[in-house]
């Protein structure tokens, strides 16, 4: 059954409940870091309002690769599994929506069998499988994904479910092209700082740069001390708080040309171009000083940073300068933490 066009406008939505959802993935699109948390809250979505039982999204496989991502919620998005399916073996309903962009309703166990026969095949009986709406989940006018909500008992979609549906897949394909579009600028959502792919890619940048100069190159890596605590005590906006002002801090203490980047959870890495060892650990002690000022340290008795710090020798590469910066950081936490610690030697990473 195409639904495309079907659609009964004259059985009104439920307004705030909508609201409330897009507002939720509209929210999330702000401080997500990647398309499994929009992915999973569109499935809790859709499990409340339009009352899907579980949630297929089928992820279509760009040119060239041979196999297709399944990812299935249950449980109202807290259950997840996964499974690769030959694009060959791509299922008639998935296929359909793919190339028309337009949903789908499989409305009863025969033509559920025949558009999606694997979950008519986990049915049992088959006979008794329900049915499956399938909608297309387009980023920047390009079907990447289809959503599959199935329900296993007799009762179907309605009209007015099917909108609904069809208002939420949208809105989180929004949020994802959002998530993406700073992803690819490099920006981490949550601090403001470089994200870890940017990172990675100025250091590499940077490295090649002090090969053909023969100028210093150093780094550091902060590691806040305690963090989980304030996440334990506060909460996640809280440590978010912390986060925030960790980065607007380290932006501002060091120098114009120097990049802050969020390296993961509660780490961050500043790149230092032409700096050597001894300097690199004097511009660390400055920061370390400047952040137990930051009002969220303020706020959390015992709450410090660990640094570690590394220069780039050849033929180091990123990893091992990073390696390097990692060890002579456990180092400082192993001292006592709150703490700068050099590289015993640049090529630390090495031995």
């Amino acid at each position: 059954m195409d639904v495309a066009t079907g659609t009964d406008t004259s059985k009104p939505l439920d307004g705030d409940d909508l609201l409330a959802g897009i507002q939720r993935l509209t929210l999330l699109a702000d401080s997500a870091e990647d398309s499994e948390a929009i992915l999973r809250s569109l499935a809790r979505e859709l499990s409340s309002m339009p009352g899907a039982e579980e949630v297929h999204v089928h992820h279509l496989c760009e040119p060239g690769e041979e196999r297709e991502l399944t990812v299935v919620y249950l449980f109202d998005g807290e259950g997840r599994l996964s499974y690769l399916t030959p694009r060959a073996e791509r299922p008639p309903g998935v296929s359909w929506v793919t190339s028309t962009s337009r949903s789908f309703l499989a409305a009863d166990p025969q033509e559920l069998a025949a558009s999606v026969p694997r979950l008519a095949l986990v049915a049992s009986p088959p006979s008794q499988a329900g049915c499956a709406l399938l909608l297309p989940l387009a980023v920047q006018g390009e079907v990447e994904a289809v959503v599959v909500l199935v329900r296993r008992r007799e009762e179907a979609f309605t009209d007015r479910s099917i909108e609904l549906a069809t208002t939420l897949v949208n809105q989180a394909a929004t949020a994802l092209a959002l998530v993406r579009a700073r992803a690819e600028a490099g920006t981490d959502t949550v601090t403001g700082c470089m994200n870890h792919r940017a990172m990675r890619r100025r250091l590499d940048e940077e490295v090649g740069r002090a090969v053909r100069a023969g100028t210093p190159l150093s780094c550091l890596l902060i590691d806040l001390d305690n963090f989980k605590l304030v996440n334990d005590r506060h909460g996640h906006p809280a440590g978010d708080a912390m986060l925030r002002g960790v980065g607007q801090t380290l932006v501002g203490e060091f120098r114009a040309f120097d990049r802050v980047a969020r390296y993961g959870g509660d780490e961050f890495v500043v790149i230092l171009p032409n700096a050597e060892l001894e300097a690199a650990a004097a511009a660390a002690q400055r920061a370390l000083e400047r952040l137990l000022t930051v009002p969220s340290f303020d706020a959390n008795p015992g709450a410090s940073a660990s640094i570690g710090v590394a220069q780039w020798q050849a033929p180091m590469t990123v990893d091992e300068l990073l390696e390097a910066c990692d060890n002579a950081l456990l180092r400082s936490k192993r001292q006592g933490k709150g703490r700068v610690t050099r590289a015993a030697a640049s090529r630390e990473a090495l031995r």
